[in-house]
């Protein structure tokens, strides 16, 4: 394969936090394969993405286009069907382009990946919903296998279902000994759910292992840049549905042998929007002016520092659930959040969904029942809740990490505040986005 036509590999996964794996600090779950491919390449420390629902992320990825121009800004919304998306621009340089696993971008002709399902069957053990049990590697082993030896370079993007809901049944962790965010009520009931979370993770960690070993076996580890990364954040409250931190900032982990330093950890901040114009650069095209991102090929490989000051994001609805829209941007110490109907109902698959074992309305319940008489968890619900948020939030990131302590009324921080202000409005006003109106 020639230098400049590098084979692609994107493991990308569902609902993956950040905060849940080894190498980015997690010293409880269990992620070998994910820490061992950053340790031979590199963990990116401020990626985000622009959305923080599938559909929208997903549909930003392959068309380096924010929510509000590629149209689905909605979850499960169908985008513009005069977009050229990844699979053929890709197709224009050559590239086989194949998706196995989880689609969720629309029209499929826009997206015209060469698909292959690849799902695993369901099983009677767990009768899983919402989502498919995961990827079976059998079928990347066929591609790879079948691909193998052939002059026109490869990009296969590996769509797993993990670690969306209904997550697997814990068989590996101690509830008791896992680290909970301070944005949740410490319940039993959350304590299991988050167990199930960990190990939804860890036994998708254990694909991303045995697709490695297959990029090994069938000669695709010296030409290829291999990546894993995820839509969004972990589907709890604060995170999943919401522009907070746990909801947008993502893992990002890179490793192209002889072009990325083994063990580099980048801190560069790079978006989600940017990733389609680095791939077409990294396979020698160039990145057309109507998108919105930009190529950090040369911050990959370590040719250039820094990226981009600051990221915008968006959410609005899914479906019926999770309606409150909020837009934000953010620096590398402050967030500005805008929320579009303060006056709305907080209701979310976590307040409304009842048939999830050991997550979601069980787990909100207990949260309930457990500020009913506890004053701190009091606080952190109503806190938490998107009922009675403000117009505005401003959060002092490098103090505040979580975004529980809003700054925006604070004097001394005004200035900071009307410049993200107007940044914002300004974002918002030239992506057409409806939340203007």
């Amino acid at each position: 394969m020639g230098a400049d036509k590098p084979n692609i590999v994107l493991y990308l996964s569902d609902d993956h936090g950040r905060e849940y794996l080894g190498c980015y600090g997690n010293a409880v779950i269990r992620t070998p394969n994910l820490d061992a491919l950053a340790a031979r390449g590199a963990r990116f420390t401020a990626a985000f993405t622009p959305a923080p629902t599938c559909a929208p992320s997903r549909s930003t990825l392959f068309s380096g286009l924010y929510p509000a121009r590629h149209g689905a800004i909605n979850n499960h919304a169908v985008c513009r069907a005069d977009l050229v998306t990844a699979p053929a621009r890709l197709r224009e340089l050559g590239y086989r382009v194949v998706l196995v696993g989880k689609k969720h971008v629309r029209p499929e002709a826009t997206f015209d990946f060469e698909y292959a399902p690849g799902l695993l069957p369901k099983r009677e053990d767990h009768r899983r919903r919402y989502r498919s049990e995961g990827v079976d590697v059998r079928a990347v082993e066929e591609i790879l296998s079948g691909h193998a030896g052939r002059a026109q370079p490869l990009c296969l993007v590996i769509a797993d279902a993990s670690p969306h809901v209904t997550w697997e049944p814990n068989h590996t962790y101690a509830p008791e000994a896992l680290s909970l965010p301070p944005y949740m009520v410490d319940t039993p009931v959350t304590r299991r759910a988050m167990a199930n979370y960990y190990q939804d993770i860890t036994t998708m960690d254990g694909r991303v292992g045995l697709v490695d070993e297959m990029l090994r076996r069938h000669g695709y580890e010296e030409d290829t840049l291999l990546i894993y990364t995820t839509d969004h954040g972990a589907e709890w409250p604060h995170s999943k549905w919401t522009v907070y931190d746990a909801g947008i900032h993502i893992p990002f982990i890179a490793r192209w042998n002889g072009r990325i330093a083994p063990g580099t950890v980048n801190t560069a901040t790079i978006s989600h929007v940017d990733f389609l114009p680095t791939l077409l650069e990294a396979a020698g095209g160039h990145v057309p002016a109507e998108m919105d991102g930009r190529s950090y090929l040369g911050t990959l490989l370590g040719r250039a520092g820094a990226f981009r000051d600051r990221i915008y994001a968006a959410h609005n609805r899914d479906g019926d659930m999770n309606v409150f829209p909020q837009r934000c941007v953010r620096t590398a110490r402050y967030k500005y959040v805008r929320n579009l109907t303060p006056e709305a109902t907080f209701t979310s698959h976590f307040t409304e969904v009842p048939d999830i074992p050991e997550s979601h309305r069980n787990v909100w319940q207990t949260w309930v029942q457990r500020a009913a008489t506890d004053p701190a968890a009091g606080a952190l619900l109503t806190l938490i809740r998107h009922d009675g948020h403000p117009v505005e939030e401003l959060y002092d990131l490098e103090a505040d990490p979580h975004e529980l302590d809003n700054r925006a009324s604070d004097a001394d921080l005004a200035p900071i505040l009307s410049e993200l202000r107007a940044d914002l409005a300004s974002w918002m006003a030239e992506q057409q986005d409806p939340g203007l109106v």
